[in-house]
């Protein structure tokens, strides 16, 4: 039986997790069929390019899902 989190910022969390993990696994997979296909250049793994960028991404999708229904929320609440 499943149950629905109803609580924003724990929902929040849970698909800024899961949106790190999918992201640190896409990027540089799409940045190596990038650079073997399309521009042929070698690929570089580097921290900044494949570890900052997709938490920076992560971060900003989660704040642009999750703000509005954590502060409706609290209204709710008030």
């Amino acid at each position: 039986m499943s149950k629905k989190i109803e609580n924003p910022a724990l929902q929040a969390l849970i698909y800024f997790a899961i949106t790190l993990i999918i992201s640190l696994i896409l990027w540089p997979l799409l940045d190596l069929l990038i650079c073997a296909v399309f521009t042929h250049s070698s690929f570089h793994y580097n921290f900044n390019d494949y570890v900052i960028e997709p938490l920076i991404f992560s971060v900003i999708f989660t704040l642009i899902f999750y703000i509005p229904p954590i502060f409706k929320a609290r209204k709710k609440k008030k």
